[in-house]
């Protein structure tokens, strides 16, 4: 497991970083941000989108509290940012049937999931110090299913 850690002094540091790990994603990576409201999470999912798509679609950025999922790009390359804050326990179970297995999916209030769903995610913890400055820390986590088919597939190999 990876990890990596940066203070934030701005909202256009937060949105840079966003931007730096957009540039390096693949298709089908999966997002979960933790923060409490008004951390930044919104924000840094901005970034991700410019990383990935360009800045003229990150424009488009907003919270999708009260719709739940907002897509952008056009396939083969979509992110679909989702908002899990509103989302109830009977729509859970349908929540991501219209993702495609390609498809980016940055999902803010991660913690509401009600069991874990993906086998390999980057977690990204945003932390409010002050009014300006946040802790991030992002962690690329792997299942065990993950670990023991990659080890499988290097002595196949051999």
């Amino acid at each position: 497991m990876g990890r990596y850690r940066r203070v934030s002094h701005s909202s256009q540091e937060t949105l840079l970083l966003g931007t730096e790990l957009g540039q390096v994603l693949v298709p089908g990576a999966v997002l979960l941000l933790f923060g409490d409201y008004g951390a930044g999470k919104t924000e840094f999912v901005r970034g991700i989108v410019s990383g990935y798509l360009g800045d003229t679609i990150a424009q488009e950025v907003a919270s999708p509290s009260f719709s739940i999922l907002h897509v952008y790009g056009n396939e083969p390359k979509r992110l679909c940012h989702y908002d899990l804050y509103r989302i109830d326990q009977k729509n859970q179970e349908y929540i991501f049937q219209d993702a495609e297995e390609d498809d980016v999916l940055c999902i803010e209030w991660a913690d509401r999931l009600p069991k874990p769903r993906f086998c390999d995610t980057i977690n990204i913890y945003i932390t409010m110090l002050t009014n300006m400055e946040r802790e991030i820390i992002i962690e690329k986590r792997y299942s065990l299913f993950s670990i023991v088919s990659l080890h499988t597939d290097r002595h196949k190999e051999e």
